[in-house]
């Protein structure tokens, strides 16, 4: 009889193996110099969370994704950290005693109780840079450029940079919130998927704003599509100001040299806490996101007044497989 343990991982977590585990290090190292270069500072968040307060403002979503369990020695719930952006929001509001700008980026381990859509698995490492305490544009552009000029570093070519804005976004979908929140998670999908047939199904011919949000479905590509969205939309007093507000940037983009822009305001992905503008990078290389970000409100500081932030993080493992 043999004595030997019959050993094998859980589903959906992988391991790294020479020689691709120091190709990943070496990577890692390459960003995370490259954002101190640019004047971020480097954290270490905890992997471990309490759960009652993991997720910050996004608890509810966050926590969703997490791993939870009961500790031995507090008693308390635990949560092993689905993602490391709303860890690094909370050291910004509680541990750095500044209401300055403030620059923070990380490298670290994610563990997530839903498989990725990128590679199926639910552990990965994720990098990424945070902006706190800067509400202009200029916050905006400097982050889009920092995340296409990690995947430069990551040796990927022929980026395509995809932008949205998830308040506009959000206010449109707001106009569906009497069908409940299950029917609009439904809604949110179907938009997600570009599926015009789902939401066909999902909202009620007698609705007036149904003709409107499937209309969003086919509302991508390039500026003209802003301009088009400024008068469907026109009934939502937010509108506007979004959609300029993202005009302005995607021209400021083009001026940069950024050509290879394409506009989804249906983009629907990721965790919900953005509430701005939003953008993701994509390659031909890979029919999935390679790194994705945007402008959120943070957590509050004691002044109680939103703390504005802006983004990105990409999946180092994904990357590197590219």
């Amino acid at each position: 009889m043999s004595s030997k343990v019959r050993w094998s991982l859980p589903d959906g977590v992988d391991e790294l193996l020479p020689p691709k585990a120091i190709e990943v290090e070496k990577l890692r190292r390459k960003l995370i110099d490259e954002y101190i270069d640019s004047g971020y500072e480097f954290i270490i968040p905890p992997l471990l969370e309490l759960s009652e307060s993991i997720g910050g403002e996004a608890h509810d979503e966050i926590q969703s994704y997490a791993f939870t369990f009961k500790d031995n020695l507090t008693g308390k719930d635990l949560s092993i950290r689905p993602d490391i952006s709303e860890q690094a929001s909370r050291i910004d509001a509680y541990r750095i005693q500044s209401n300055d700008a403030v620059k923070l980026c990380y490298a670290g381990e994610v563990v997530k109780s839903k498989s990725s859509k990128i590679l199926r698995s639910r552990t990965t490492i994720q990098v990424g840079a945070e902006i706190f305490g800067d509400s202009s544009m200029a916050a905006e552009l400097e982050s889009i450029k920092l995340m296409l000029k990690s995947l430069e570093i990551s040796g990927i070519k022929n980026i395509t940079l995809g932008i949205g804005h998830a308040g506009f976004t959000a206010s449109v979908l707001n106009q569906f919130q009497e069908l409940g929140q299950e029917k609009l998670t439904l809604i949110e999908k179907a938009l997600s998927k570009k599926s015009i047939s789902d939401l066909e199904n999902l909202v009620p011919n007698e609705h007036k704003h149904k003709a409107s949000i499937l209309t969003l479905c086919e509302m991508y590509g390039d500026l003209d599509i802003i301009s088009q969205a400024k008068e469907e939309f026109a009934y939502l007093d937010s509108s506007k100001d979004s959609l300029s507000h993202l005009e302005t940037i995607v021209n400021q983009l083009k001026e940069m040299g950024i050509q290879d822009i394409h506009i989804d305001l249906g983009e629907v992905q990721g965790f919900k806490y953005h509430n701005g503008i939003v953008f993701s990078a994509y390659s031909d290389k890979a029919g999935y996101v390679l790194s994705k970000g945007g402008r959120y409100d943070g957590l509050r500081k004691a002044s109680k007044e939103d703390r504005p932030a802006v983004g990105f993080d990409l999946d180092l493992i994904a990357v590197s497989n590219l």
